[in-house]
């Protein structure tokens, strides 16, 4: 056998594995993990958005009486949104929460930790009224963001003033 044989035959493997991996790394891999997702229905995560200047200072409108509940709700979403960080709002979320929109299997919790990376932070939450029906609170609040337009949000609260459901954001497909 001739020395330089075994040599050879370790090359051709090595060259074949070395290829594999540069074609993954191309674009190749992006549009099999496009398609992966778009099966799955599992969006990937994208990078958190800078963290607002300011926290969001809470307060009620004239004439409506303060809920202590709701403001408490508020100022830890606040919070969250300035930290950037879902966990600080999970224990505030219904075991009941929900979604709209989510493809099957996906955690509400979760969209609401991408979310809170991603959404505007807002200067001032003013609660505009609430509502009491069947031991819950519908609450509209008016999220001021300086000088862009003002947004009405709407949030559902339980009996404990946990977060049941919200329009703070909407899922999209695609």
């Amino acid at each position: 056998m001739h020395p330089r044989r075994p040599r050879f035959r370790l090359l051709i493997p090595t060259l074949a594995v070395t290829a594999g991996i540069v074609l993954a790394s191309r674009p190749v891999l992006a549009d099999i993990t496009d398609w992966f997702a778009a099966l799955h229905g599992a969006a990937p995560r994208g990078t958190k958005a800078p963290p607002p200047p300011t926290l969001a200072v809470v307060s009620t409108a004239p004439g409506v009486p303060a809920d202590p509940q709701v403001e408490s709700f508020l100022k830890a979403l606040a919070a969250a949104v300035k930290a950037r960080d879902g966990a600080l709002l999970a224990p505030r979320l219904s075991t009941r929460y929900a979604v709209d929109g989510l493809p099957p299997g996906a955690k509400p919790a979760d969209a609401m930790a991408q979310a809170l990376e991603q959404m505007r932070g807002p200067e001032q939450i003013v609660v505009e009224s609430v509502a009491h029906a069947d031991g819950l609170r519908t609450v509209k609040a008016r999220f001021r963001y300086g000088a862009s337009p003002d947004s009405i949000k709407t949030l559902v609260l339980d009996a404990n003033g946990d977060l049941l459901a919200s329009d703070l954001f909407h899922v999209s497909h695609g």
